[in-house]
């Protein structure tokens, strides 16, 4: 395989079944039958932040890209969370367990000084340490296939 790529979505039960919630909470006072029309649009400022919130989870998605160029990992559609790394930028790069709550608190785009990661479920991830000693993570749910792709350039990087 010289080529890996993965796309991942938000799918935890936990994080819908909050976001659904929020939405219909905060759409209740819509539901005001006497209320004015300036109380409806007071009722809107909690609302459209909700379900603005749950487009956006909709939309999000992870890709990830391994291939002779090195790993890149961006946020789609938001092309501001993008990271390439080249092979030559990389000094070890390994599929490894993590727990994204303890490491990173939590899921998206997190971490803190020069631990970062972007994961969306799991707890398997694409480790990076950079030849400055910056480490990225990058969650999959293909390890074994990213595996596989990372070792073919790590013992080829002289003739990439």
């Amino acid at each position: 395989m010289r080529v890996f790529s993965e796309i991942q979505a938000f799918k935890q039960w936990w994080l819908w079944t909050l976001l659904v919630i929020t939405l219909l909470i905060s759409s209740i006072p819509l539901f005001n039958i006497g209320g004015s029309l300036n109380n409806i649009q007071w009722n809107l400022i909690g609302f459209i932040p909700a379900l603005l919130i749950i487009v956006m989870f909709l939309v999000l998605k992870l890709e990830t890209r391994i291939d002779r160029n090195g790993i890149t990992a961006e946020f789609t559609p938001f092309r501001i969370f993008k990271r390439h790394y080249h092979w030559n930028e990389i000094s070890k790069c390994y599929v490894r367990k993590y727990s994204a709550i303890s490491e990173f608190g939590g899921w998206g785009v997190r971490g803190f000084g020069t631990s970062k990661a972007y994961n969306v479920s799991g707890n398997k991830g694409i480790q990076i340490v950079t030849k400055d000693d910056k480490k990225f993570l990058i969650g999959t749910n293909k390890p074994e296939e990213a595996q596989k792709v990372i070792k073919r350039y790590q013992d080829n990087k002289d003739e990439i």
